[in-house]
C-alpha cells in the first residue's frame, strides 16, 4: 500500500502493491512521470513512502544501472573496476560480452582505452552497454536496470537481453522501459 509523492500535494504513486519474485525478469512500464524511476528510489531507500512501507534486503543486494551515461572519465577497465575492484581479465570480458560489449576487444587500447567524462569517445549504445557491464560485474543479487537498451537496434538489444537472461538466471533483474520487445523477454510486465 505504497504512496509517493515529492509533495503532499500531488501524489506519484498511489496504493501500490508488488512483489518481485527472486530470479524473476519484470519490466515495468509506464507514461514519462508514472513513477517507475521513483519506485527505483524507494526500493533503494533514497526517499521514504508518504504511506505504506517497503520492504526490501539490505542495500547491499541491489546493482542499480541508472538511465543514460554513466560512465567516469579513464579507462575503461577502470569503469569496470569501480564495480569489482578485484574483477580478473576473465570476468570482465564475460561481463563485456553479456552486455554486448565486445567491441571493447577492438579499441586500439582494448580494456586501456581511456575515455572522457559520461563515456567521451563512445557512442551512446556504446557507453550503455559498458555501464551494463559494470553492474554485471557487481555482486548483487536484485538488478534494478532503467532503459538500458534505449541507444540500441533492435538485434543487439534482444542479442543482450538473451545473453544476459542466460548467464544471470538466478539475479532478480527488475527493467524499467518502453519497448514492448523486452516485456515480450521478461516473465512478467508491470504498469504503471
Amino acid at each position: 500500500n505504497v504512496t509517493f509523492g515529492y509533495d503532499e500535494n500531488r501524489t506519484i504513486l498511489e496504493n501500490v502493491n508488488l512483489e518481485f519474485k527472486a530470479g524473476s525478469k519484470v519490466a515495468l512500464m509506464g507514461e514519462t512521470g508514472a513513477g517507475k524511476t521513483t519506485l527505483f528510489r524507494l526500493m533503494l531507500g533514497f526517499v521514504k513512502p508518504l504511506s505504506g512501507s517497503v520492504t526490501t534486503p539490505t542495500r547491499n543486494h541491489f546493482v542499480f544501472v541508472p538511465q543514460g551515461n554513466s560512465l567516469m572519465s579513464g579507462s575503461i577497465r577502470l569503469n569496470l573496476q569501480m564495480a569489482n575492484p578485484q574483477a580478473s581479465l576473465q570476468e570482465m570480458e564475460t561481463a563485456l560480452h553479456n552486455a554486448c560489449a565486445d567491441f571493447v576487444k577492438d579499441l586500439p587500447a582494448g580494456l586501456d582505452t581511456e575515455i572522457g567524462e559520461r563515456g567521451y569517445g563512445l557512442s551512446e549504445g556504446q557507453a550503455q552497454r559498458i555501464a551494463v557491464a559494470r553492474g554485471l560485474l557487481q555482486e548483487g543479487s536484485i538488478m534494478l536496470l532503467d532503459e538500458i537498451s534505449a541507444s540500441l537496434d533492435a538485434e543487439t538489444e534482444q542479442e543482450m537481453y538473451s545473453r544476459i537472461f542466460k548467464a544471470y538466471p538466478n539475479k532478480t533483474m527488475i527493467f524499467i522501459t518502453h519497448r514492448d520487445a523486452v516485456c515480450k523477454l521478461c516473465d512478467e510486465t508491470v504498469k504503471l
